[in-house]
């Protein structure tokens, strides 16, 4: 889904006006977050959903959830021309780079220590990228000239790159 947004993303840049409906794809990403990220918790599995909240990954995965539902409620407004105040539109950078601002803290308890790191790493990465794609939406909302223009480009392209991370993207 991520690696689709960052494609939508990309031909609404280039002028296919039905890509502005990109942000849509992350609620079928926090919908699939939501049931797969925690499978032996609420609604799947046989924690039940106060108990679940006694586990900190399981918190920052549901944190994970709710800031993309927020994310895409704002700028889904925003594409589409249903909001028009321009603080709303500065939501999606702030909550992606927040976003990559938790990945950073995210850790998995895994008892091969070789692994966690390598989950680590990748976490670091895609932390990265969600920064700079958010520090790049912000650019382009609040630069001005060929800044914006360019940051327009990179943030979409962060959003790809974070897919296709993903797509090699394995726990254990």
């Amino acid at each position: 889904m991520v690696l689709l947004v960052g494609v939508f993303a990309l031909l609404e840049r280039a002028g296919v006006r039905w890509a502005k409906h990109w942000p849509l794809l992350f609620l079928i990403l926090a919908g699939f977050l939501f049931l797969r990220s925690d499978p032996e918790t609420w609604p799947m599995g046989n924690v039940g959903f106060w108990d679940s909240f006694r586990d900190p990954e399981v918190v920052q995965h549901r944190t994970f959830v709710v800031l993309i539902v927020a994310f895409t409620i704002f700028e889904w407004g925003v594409r589409t021309g249903r909001w028009k105040n321009q603080a709303l539109a500065l939501v999606f950078p702030v909550l992606t780079t927040v976003g990559g601002d938790l990945l950073l803290t995210h850790n998995h308890a895994i008892s091969n220590i070789k692994e966690q790191l390598l989950i680590e790493l990748s976490h670091l990465f895609l932390a990265v990228l969600g920064v700079a794609a958010g520090a790049a939406r912000w650019l382009q909302i609040r630069g001005t000239g060929r800044d914006a223009r360019w940051a327009g480009w990179i943030w979409p392209t962060c959003f790809v790159l974070v897919g296709l991370l993903l797509l090699a993207y394995r726990e254990a």
